[in-house]
Parts: structure tokens; sequence; C-alpha cells
């Protein structure tokens, strides 16, 4: 099962590195599906593998409008200058659609040990979605998920391959 789940993300990453090189300089957008739990007046957060049901919004804005992936620096969970642009638009896009929602899922390179990767995550998750709540989003439309290094984005031990890894990805659900 684990090389079925490796084969389908390497083609899905061979698919997005494909697609990112159409694409406008430093604009990787890279997503997941998914579905999680409802959530109660405030962001939620959960950890690593936590699967339930979290709303029936439609999908999001188309994804040339809005970047969806968002990459840090080692060990740090302060927002890129270059990507709170693309976040004030996936911000813009839930208040004008009270309805929708998100997951922000927090991930890490694979360095350090699980607990560490999942509270890193967690804070990289946190940090977008402050950021959205600060432009005006209601924090019932914001789920907040830390996957840790459990799900990498690159499989290799590169510098290139951490950097992948270090990210949080905004997922629309439905």
């Amino acid at each position: 099962m684990q090389l079925r789940s490796r084969v389908k993300n390497l083609m899905i990453m061979g698919c997005v590195l494909a697609l990112s090189s159409c694409a406008a300089p430093g604009h990787k957008d890279q997503g997941q599906d998914g579905a999680y739990g409802a959530g109660d007046n405030s962001v939620q957060s959960s950890g690593v593998g936590q699967r339930s049901h979290f709303g029936d919004s439609a999908a999001g804005p188309n994804q040339s409008l809005a970047k969806r992936t968002y990459y840090f620096d080692y060990d740090k969970s302060e927002i890129h200058a270059q990507d709170k642009a693309a976040i004030s638009g996936n911000a813009d896009y839930l208040m004008s659609h009270p309805h929708a929602k998100v997951i922000l899922e927090g991930h890490t390179d694979p360095r350090g040990s699980r607990e560490y990767n999942v509270a890193l995550g967690e804070r990289r998750a946190n940090a977008v979605a402050e950021f959205m709540k600060a432009k005006g989003v209601n924090p019932e439309q914001i789920r907040v998920v830390s996957y840790g290094a459990q799900r990498l984005a690159a499989p290799g031990r590169t510098e290139h391959d951490y950097q992948l890894d270090r990210r949080v990805v905004l997922v629309y659900v439905r």
C-alpha cells in the first residue's frame, strides 16, 4: 500500500512540476484533496491523519487566480512577502463566499522528531490562518491540520527536496 501511495505521489509531483514550468516564476501550486472535521468558532487544529467531514462548500477559486502552496524557510513559520498577495487573494475569495471552507495543511521536511515537526507544521498553518483572519476571513471557514513530515512533497534528501517539503497547502473542501 505504501509503494502504491508513493508511486501516486510521484506521478502527481511530475504533473505538478510539468504544470508549474508553464506558470509564472515562483508559482508552484500544489493541491491535495481531502475532507476533515467540522469546526467551532475558532481556527481548528488537529494532528496527523485525522479525517472526517468539514462542510459542503463548492471548490475554491480557479487555480490560476490564487496560489495555494506557500513555502517556508528552515525551522521558520514566517510567511514570505511574495506569498502574501496570493494568501490575500484566497482570503478575498473566502470573504465573498461565506459557505466556502479551507483546510490549511502544515508540512515540514523530515529533519527533527515527529512531535517537533507536527508542532512546526501547525505553527506554519496557523500563521497563514492568522493572516487570513486579519484580512477578515471568518475563523469558521478555516481548519488547520499538521502532517509534519508525514506527507513529503519530494522523496529525496537534498536541500531542494527539503525546500519543497516545508510548506502550507491550502485546500478548498466541499
